[in-house]
């Protein structure tokens, strides 16, 4: 939940839904058009799927299109351009799998998958899995996995344009066009972000408890472009289909320091890409995809001209972060229901350059796994299980993993409006090398870390019926996990965080959904999650929460549609989070307000525009209970503010163009 919430620059798109999502909350997958290489072989449907195309033309990142999603919590460490990772059920990211068309995006020198830098104007869904995902999306999911679908153009040509600007020098544009003709399917596109974030902030200083003053952000500007190709040749007669996908993208941004310790200079630019190629054949009953995917990523962190007296590492220095990826998957179907299994073999590596003070790290690893699913009528069986074994090297001996991971899931309808769901399993995680041997400055290595099993159950009954011109869906779920080991960051110095395994922890919670509509014209939308990560056993910390994991979190809007017409309102809110082992430091909860309107009339022929106000009552404070009150003082004034203690906007404003072809 980010405040303001940038999900909401782009919500009133002009040919969308606006706040609400395509799908009813009732967990049935939407599906878009098939694109080559798609998977039409789902064991269980996602629990949400989201149609994005039209809000993400001018959306900041992935991240904001996620945020109305049930369960899904977007951690942020700024305003626009800055990392964004996801939180799932009380999950932090290193515990979701995030992929895109089902290549999985983390790998061993990732610390979480950073949706800032995913190009929203690429996007055709996103299918949130909650509980039990796919095991072809790998086996770290603990909580979930997150599949982010490219754009389709197989059933017609598609061409787009959007461009926008907004309050402290935000700037948004895409553009793109594809189309089939003679088994040949093709996709272009870009995608530019770009923002001075020179926005006021509270600093509540250091002379008194209660007193501070409003400064200007400094050094927190940037730019960001990326770029798409896809190229699909389906042979004649359509047995096998050959894909090459590729994914580049740029940017450049300060390095602008948490809270009071901002600082003017230090930049840090990356350059990412990520190429996959597949060939995939089917006949009868039988489909076999064989897919071979590079991802390279480099970093250049200058901190040298920092000005403000404050240590932000110094220096200058490169990394290189990359993965090759080989894997060969077989389906069977058959009269009721599916078998599939996979090999995956990967390499990938972390490797500091000149001025860095990390070793070089790196890991094998070699996947398979089996999963069958049974459909008996009304009845959905699916049972897998997942086998790994890791071998990672750095500046300590080499360390040998094995992993395994059984999971079953139960769907049942028991009426024509009402289906019950159950999810059981065990999942387990080896720490990435960030975790082990440390990043480019705010994750401290610990390179005695365990890897975290965790045993999961979850329940789920969702409600769907419609009467005259309404239509209710809603669906409530609880979900306990009891882990062993569990890694979670730790906060160890301003903006220094150290992974730990804590001995035992039992994470349990409630999500709940709904949404009420009237004919085309009004709809409500309400969602969330409340959880408890509790820490059983772990010496000092037994008897506390895990590090930063909000205890709870709400989204609810309400929208109405008159022709081309479309306003709406909508309220975000999050619980505070610990940052420590000890619970004494916090980051503040927060509850926004945003309002938006947009409009597309038919004679324009695919233009529109639209409007949007974000963190309309200009929240840049909140109360912080002090652990160790000082004096009488057992609160103090805090700036809004998301993981990592960064500061987040107040009010803010944005504007923009769009066009689609009909």
């Amino acid at each position: 939940m980010r405040s303001p919430r940038t999900a909401l620059l782009a919500l009133a798109a002009v040919a969308s839904p606006g706040m609400l999502r395509a799908q009813s909350l009732d967990g049935a997958t939407v599906r878009a058009p098939r694109i080559p290489g798609d998977d039409p072989v789902e064991t269980l449907s996602a629990s949400s799927s989201h149609d994005v195309a039209e809000r993400g033309r001018l959306a900041s990142s992935a991240g904001a299109l996620l945020e109305d999603a049930p369960g899904v919590h977007v951690r942020h460490a700024g305003a626009d351009l800055s990392r964004e990772t996801v939180v799932l059920r009380g999950a932090t990211s290193e515990h979701v799998v995030v992929a895109l068309d089902g290549i999985p995006l983390g790998d061993a020198a990732s610390d979480g998958v950073d949706l800032a830098a995913i190009p929203p104007a690429l996007l055709q869904r996103i299918d949130v899995y909650r509980g039990v995902a796919p095991l072809r999306l790998g086996t770290g999911g603990l909580a979930g996995a997150i599949d982010l679908r490219l754009r389709d153009v197989r059933d017609a040509p598609v061409a787009w344009a959007a461009a926008g600007a907004g309050s402290f020098g935000t700037r948004r544009a895409s553009a793109g066009a594809g189309a089939a003709y003679d088994g040949v399917e093709t996709l272009a596109a870009f995608n530019y972000r770009g923002t001075e974030g020179n926005f006021p902030y509270y600093e509540p200083g250091n002379t008194s408890a209660s007193r501070g003053t409003v400064v200007d952000r400094v050094n927190d500007g940037g730019d960001a472009l990326d770029g798409l190709l896809r190229v699909c040749r389906r042979v004649p007669g359509g047995a096998t289909a050959t894909c090459l996908t590729v994914l580049g993208g740029w940017s450049l941004r300060g390095v602008a320091g948490p809270g009071d310790t901002s600082v003017v200079g230090p930049f840090l630019e990356q350059r990412r890409l990520l190429a996959r190629g597949t060939w995939e054949w089917h006949r009868d009953r039988w489909r076999v995809v064989v897919a071979a995917t590079g991802l390279g990523r480099h970093d250049l962190f200058d901190g040298r001209s920092a000005v403000s007296g404050v240590s932000v590492g110094g220096g200058r220095a490169e990394s290189d972060t990359w993965r090759a990826q080989g894997e060969v998957r077989a389906v069977r179907t058959w009269r009721l229901g599916t078998h599939e299994g996979f090999v995956r073999a990967r390499t990938e590596g972390f490797v500091p350059g000149a001025g860095s003070t990390l070793v070089d790290a790196g890991r094998v690893g070699i996947t398979a796994g089996l999963e069958s699913t049974l459909r008996l009528r009304a009845v959905t069986v699916a049972a897998g299980v997942v086998a790994e074994q890791l071998w990672d090297h750095g500046d300590a001996p080499t360390q040998d993993t094995s992993l395994l991971s059984p999971r079953l899931a139960v769907h049942a309808r028991a009426t024509r409006w009402l289906e019950l769901r159950v999810h059981a399993g065990l999942a387990q995680r080896a720490p990435t090398l960030p975790e082990r041997f440390g990043d480019r400055g705010v994750v401290v290595g610990n390179a005695a870390l365990r890897a975290e099993r965790s045993r999961f159950v979850d329940v789920a009954a969702v409600f769907s019926t419609r009467a005259g011109a309404w239509a209710l869906n809603a669906e409530a779920g609880a979900f306990v996990r009891d882990a062993s080991d569990l890694i979670a960051l730790a906060q160890v110095g301003a903006g220094r965080f150290r992974p730990e395994n804590f001995g035992r922890v039992r994470v349990t919670g409630a999500e709940a959904s709904l949404r009420l509509r009237w004919r085309e014209h009004v709809t409500l939308t309400v969602s969330g999650t409340a959880s408890d990560a509790a820490v059983l056993d772990d010496g000092g910390a037994t008897g506390r929460t895990v590090p930063g994991v909000p205890w709870g979190d709400l989204a609810a809007s309400v929208e109405g549609r008159y022709g081309g017409a479309r306003v709406g309102v909508s309220l975000s809110a999050v619980s505070a989070a610990w940052l420590d082992r000890s619970n004494c430091t916090a980051v503040p909860g927060r509850a926004t307000v945003d309002a938006r309107a947009a409009w597309a009339p038919r004679w324009l022929h695919g233009w529109g525009a639209l409007l949007e106000v974000t963190n309309l009552g200009d929240q840049r404070t909140a109360t912080q209970a002090l652990c160790n009150p000082l004096g009488g003082v057992t609160s103090v004034t805090a700036p809004i503010q998301d993981f990592l203690g960064y500061p987040l906007p107040g009010r803010a404003f944005f504007g923009g163009v769009t066009y689609e072809t009909p």
